[in-house]
């Protein structure tokens, strides 16, 4: 999953929490993470699921800042 954000100081504190949760992040931007999820035997539904769930109370604990997911065909676009 592709996340993009409105700062970068929100970007490593998503990047910290996700990696707390087990999550694997890499930077592909200042404010542009890629995530995959905890590494355990999963479908690719049941993954997305998991990282939707773990963004959703990432944003309700960080409502000043904003994160959303993004097409992976349009990536280019956003670093």
């Amino acid at each position: 999953m592709t996340i993009k954000l409105t700062t970068r100081a929100a970007a490593h504190a998503l990047s910290t929490y996700l990696e707390g949760c087990g999550c694997t992040v890499q930077f592909v931007g200042e404010r542009l993470l890629e995530v995959s999820p905890p590494e355990r035997s999963q479908s690719p539904r049941e993954a997305a699921i998991e990282l939707d769930a773990y963004l959703r109370v990432w944003r309700a604990l960080h409502p000043m800042h904003d994160a959303w997911r993004v097409d992976p065909a349009d990536r280019r676009h956003q670093a």
